[in-house]
């Protein structure tokens, strides 16, 4: 029976060239999000409209909660 011999650092090494490549579940969570809104053909629909009228100026500000339920 033939077995490969490590130390402890070696296991070290590969474990933090390992860590190098993970991504935390914050940042897990944020790509399902952005896919999730981005494969979605009507809510895109909705941000390029948004962004248009934010590029040609159609705007307004909202300074409260009244001002954002006066738009409602």
């Amino acid at each position: 029976m033939c077995m490969t011999e490590a130390t402890v650092r070696d296991l070290q090494r590969e474990l933090t060239e390992i860590k190098k490549h993970m991504v935390s579940k914050e940042e897990l969570a944020s790509v399902l999000a952005s896919l999730e809104i981005s494969s979605n053909e009507k809510t895109m629909e909705q941000v390029k409209a948004s962004e248009k009228d934010i590029k040609e100026g159609r705007t307004k500000q909202i300074k409260s909660v009244k001002d954002l339920l006066a738009e409602m």
